[in-house]
């Protein structure tokens, strides 16, 4: 009877030690996906940072644009731009 009592517990030492060998995968795995979670926060922090950053520079560009425009038009009037291809080059309205 000895034997019939150790063939049947025998059977479950390596079940429980496949059981924690899994449970502690596990926990590794929560534990490296928990990181990188962590990490891809942070990076979407730095990009979320980055693209305020750039939506402030192209806002700021785009009235430096506006400025030179309205510069360049008042250095050349466009009258006196017609004027001078009509005349001058011999370009007519087309």
């Amino acid at each position: 009877m000895r034997y019939a009592s150790a063939a049947v517990r025998a059977p479950r030492r390596p079940r429980r030690a496949a059981r924690a060998f899994a449970a502690a995968a596990a926990l590794l795995l929560a534990a490296a996906l928990s990181v990188m979670l962590l990490l891809a926060r942070a990076r979407l922090a730095a990009l979320e940072a980055e693209c305020e950053g750039l939506a402030e520079e192209i806002a700021a560009l785009a009235d430096e644009r506006a400025r030179l425009t309205i510069e360049i038009e008042s250095l050349y009037p466009l009258e006196e731009v017609e004027e001078y291809a009509e005349n001058v080059l011999g370009m007519g309205r087309g």
